[in-house]
This record gives C-alpha cells, sequence and structure tokens, in this order.
C-alpha cells in the first residue's frame, strides 16, 4: 500500500484547527482502515509562524493522537 504524508500548512488557523484536524485525522484513518493506504501514513501540521495559539493546538492534538 502507498504511504501518505499530509502537510498542512497553518497560519493562526486558532478558530479552525480545533474542528479540522480530527477532520483530517478520521479521514486518514478511514483510509488506513480500508487498507488503502499504509499504516505508517502521516499528517504533518506546519506552524508557519503563527501569532495565535495555533501552536498549542497542533501539540495538544499530537498528544490525542498518540
Amino acid at each position: 500500500q502507498p504511504k501518505l504524508w499530509l502537510v498542512i500548512p497553518c497560519y493562526n488557523e486558532e478558530k479552525v484547527l480545533g474542528i479540522t484536524a480530527p477532520m483530517f485525522l478520521e479521514q486518514l484513518n478511514k483510509l488506513i482502515n480500508g487498507c488503502l493506504i499504509d499504516t505508517k501514513s502521516k499528517i504533518l501540521f506546519v506552524n508557519d509562524g503563527s501569532e495565535d495559539t495555533t501552536w498549542n493546538i497542533i501539540k495538544k492534538t499530537r498528544s490525542e493522537t498518540k
């Protein structure tokens, strides 16, 4: 199966990242569970110098998905 890496640039996304991150993760898990992509597939959220709490949301999302 192919390995999929999604790179999501994030800049001042505090208002939407808490909603969209779980949606991305849900879709990734569906693809993995359907054996359409490799279990080592990943989503990379890249903080592009946000001036809000985007980085904290990314860290929180990471800690919740371990």
